[in-house]
């Protein structure tokens, strides 16, 4: 095997090269030991062919294959035996077994992965009909020989080509049953990935989001991420549950949460709870997003708008929301045991959020944002700065703006 290394060669070539490379070895020492049976027959056409050519043929296709140029010298091998097969049925007749090597070739045609289809049903359709042309048309050769020296080659050709078929047959049954395994462990891991991350976010997470997570691999272990967080709250919700059946209060939960979690999805933000009365969202993991912040905003923007429509239309009575976003770092992920397991945000920025959020109701407001939500959304939104405000359980004064 170390023999066939080259730098040339790429890791997913490394099987298809040494494969050939052997080929082609052995088809020169094959083909140098012809010259001389040629020579042996007193056909001399095919023995000044297999030293003008057919040597030649397989020393470059191993001297390209080795520089990784696989297809050119797969190619190469190919012509000349396809060619040193018909001369050599041409020369010494049906008898001579040359034609089992047609039979070889015919499967040969399927073993290059560059060949398009297109090409490989050509080249097989040659092959078919070179078979048939020679059966009809050249069972008595140019050149004849004893008929013991014809019987000795048909069988070694015969056995030969029996041979390289079956090993052939046993590459694509390894290498079938190999890649099937590989698939099926795929399948598994990626169904493994599946209910974890469903298990963690349930059905509040986007289809890319999910395929991202899956095909990453990403460790739900806790870590720092750099994040927007968005509190949403109906407001009111309680002076309207109070006033109302519960199955009018589920109707109408319902629909205003069918129309927000898909936009939260669509905005690639995760939907990490659900309250009676609001949700949580955060933007940006688990999944890092630079542009987290413009996303959060543009989302709680297409919220409002989307309430708003749901009202016009008489489908929810009038209903106003109150969110808060607030950007920055945060420490996200797995919280619980291993009977239950959720994904959470701890860490101040989520306690500022959520302050923001609450100030809605002081300044009749929709949505209001921090400082640092606002300074990252490029260009800068029509905007009123409230001022400095003093939030509970956070020490210094954080920067508010109103959108809504």
């Amino acid at each position: 095997m170390q023999f066939f290394r080259s730098r040339f060669v790429a890791e997913e070539n490394q099987r298809f090269y040494v494969i050939t490379q052997a080929a082609y070895l052995i088809g020169l020492t094959g083909h140098t030991f012809a010259y001389f049976r040629f020579r042996e027959y007193g056909v001399v056409e095919a023995a000044w062919f297999n030293l003008a050519f057919s040597i030649p043929c397989f020393a470059l296709a191993f001297l390209l294959n080795r520089k990784g140029r696989h297809n050119l010298a797969f190619s190469l091998a190919f012509t000349e035996l396809v060619l040193h097969q018909v001369m050599t049925t041409v020369y010494l007749g049906w008898d001579f077994g040359a034609h089992f090597w047609l039979m070889y070739l015919a499967g040969l045609v399927f073993f290059n992965p560059s060949w398009k289809p297109r090409l490989q049903l050509t080249l097989l359709g040659f092959i078919l009909a070179s078979y048939v042309y020679l059966f009809l048309y050249h069972q008595h050769g140019i050149y004849q020989i004893a008929d013991a020296q014809k019987s000795q080659n048909n069988l070694s050709s015969a056995l030969t080509t029996m041979l390289i078929i079956s090993l052939l047959i046993n590459y694509y049954s390894r290498a079938a049953t190999k890649a099937e395994a590989r698939l099926k462990a795929e399948k598994e891991k990626t169904s493994a990935m599946l209910r974890k991350v469903e298990a963690l976010f349930g059905q509040q997470v986007s289809e890319e989001i999910a395929l991202e997570l899956i095909s990453n691999e990403i460790d739900f272990s806790s870590r720092q991420y750099d994040v927007s967080v968005l509190f949403l709250d109906i407001r009111d919700f309680t002076v309207f549950a109070d006033a109302h059946e519960p199955a009018v209060v589920a109707r109408f939960q319902n629909t205003v949460f069918g129309e927000l979690i898909p936009i939260v999805k669509a905005h690639q933000g995760v939907v990490l709870q659900i309250l009676g009365d609001g949700i949580m969202a955060v933007f940006g993991a688990p999944v890092a997003d630079p542009a987290h912040a413009r996303k959060s905003v543009a989302a709680a923007r297409a919220m409002l708008d989307s309430v708003a429509a749901l009202s016009d239309r008489g489908a929810i009575p009038t209903t106003r929301l109150g969110i808060g976003i607030n950007s920055g770092p945060v420490i996200a992920g797995n919280v619980g045991n291993e009977a239950r397991k959720f994904y959470s945000l701890t860490g101040k920025n989520v306690i500022i959020a959520a302050r923001i959020e609450q100030l809605n109701k002081p300044f009749k407001s929709q949505l209001l944002l921090s400082e640092n939500t606002f300074a990252q959304l490029h260009p800068a939104p029509e905007a009123e700065f409230i001022g400095k405000q003093v939030l509970k359980g956070i020490e210094e004064e954080v920067g508010v703006y109103r959108l809504a």
